[in-house]
């Protein structure tokens, strides 16, 4: 079946403070104008956002669409990647909406990467105490990340550091539109989003993505966009947990990215995050929580969905102090998101001695020369 072929899925996933209404197959944008006026009182204005790197026609099919939903659009352009999450760009994109006359009653949508799209909800969330927002995913990270753990504001040179979190109204994935080549780097960070979204929901959601990482691995792009759309929703559910420990097992991982992307700042993002699951399997299974059947599986499907291993000279104790530095920025306690069995992750608090000895295993593996 191709990603045209496939049946459009419509789902609402659960968010705090809400739900986001997610529509995922081929030929979703051909059909949202009309629905997306009702996220407004009477239509009046829709800011369009979108980077330079996208493509005008896909601009313009959703110029149209709006349009015919009884929009008046005016475009808006930001950068492309991280440059869209600093304090500057994102004044700037306040000064655009002012200058588009934006306001509560109006609406924006944003067409873009993870970035720009995470930029845009921010600035959503904000002006006028808050614009309804709609964001069209064009890769699989974007579609995993926009719509629950936007990525935050970068302050000084730390990434991150400021985020409205989840504020999706409409999250949009046109499998047409969508790049979701496996040789792309943000097709394979979703696949690493998807693992740590399994290691950290349950086993039932481990499973599932277990069954069907073959096919993904194989091009199923239907199999692929089924699967995004049922971890989305685990996502859902642990964002919207009453419980913080549950919630804080989104960040499974994240804390290993950022603190080796100082070390090594030319490394693939879902290097990193397969790699930061690898390693807290290992710590885990070290303190005497997580199995040693249940590390393999994880190794195996890590494998299977091809999430390559960090080749790169790394100091243990280098490893250490960054792992240190990025939680002290942002928590007064060293505790790191492990998981504990499959389908669930809990910040623990690790020895330093046991610490010490992982990190000192990990950069004796992975070295590059």
């Amino acid at each position: 079946m191709s990603t045209t072929e496939s049946q459009a899925i419509r789902q609402w996933v659960s968010a705090p403070g809400g739900s986001c209404d997610v529509r995922a197959g081929g030929g979703v944008i051909e059909s949202c104008g009309r629905s997306l006026a009702t996220l407004v009182g009477k239509p009046r204005l829709c800011a369009l956002v979108s980077t330079p790197e996208v493509d005008e026609g896909l601009v313009e099919r959703l110029r149209r669409q709006l349009t015919d939903g009884g929009f008046e659009v005016r475009r808006v352009t930001v950068a492309a990647g991280p440059d869209s999450r600093t304090l500057e760009a994102q004044a700037t994109l306040f000064n655009d909406l002012r200058e588009a006359h934006v306001t509560a009653d109006d609406l924006v949508m944003a067409v873009g990467d993870v970035d720009a799209l995470s930029a845009a909800c921010n600035a959503s969330a904000l002006w006028c105490s808050g614009v309804p927002f709609v964001a069209v995913a064009l890769d699989l990270e974007a579609m995993l990340e926009v719509a629950l753990t936007p990525r935050g504001l970068a302050v000084a040179g730390d990434d991150d550091m400021v985020s409205c979190g989840a504020f999706c109204r409409v999250l949009l994935c046109d499998a047409d539109a969508m790049d979701l080549d496996l040789a792309s780097e943000r097709t394979r960070h979703g696949l690493a989003i998807m693992a740590a979204t399994a290691m950290a929901e349950n086993e039932n959601t481990f499973s599932r993505l277990w069954d069907c990482a073959d096919e993904i691995a194989s091009g199923e792009k239907s199999v692929l966009i089924e699967e995004a759309v049922d971890i989305l929703k685990a996502r859902g559910r642990l964002a919207s947990s009453t419980a913080i420990a549950v919630r804080q097992s989104l960040g499974f991982g994240q804390t290993f990215v950022r603190a080796l992307s100082r070390l090594v700042p030319a490394s693939e993002r879902s290097v990193l995050l397969a790699e930061a699951l690898r390693f807290s399997a290992r710590l885990s299974a070290g303190m005497g929580q997580l199995s040693v059947d249940d590390v393999l599986a994880q190794d195996e499907l890590l494998e299977t969905l091809g999430l390559g291993e960090l080749a790169a000279d790394v100091e243990p104790e280098a490893m250490v102090d960054a792992l240190k530095s990025e939680r002290f920025l942002r928590t007064n306690r060293f505790l790191l998101a492990l998981p504990q069995v499959i389908g669930r992750v809990r910040l623990s608090s690790v020895p330093d001695d046991l610490l010490a000895e992982h990190a000192g295993a990990f950069c004796d593996a992975h070295r590059a020369s």
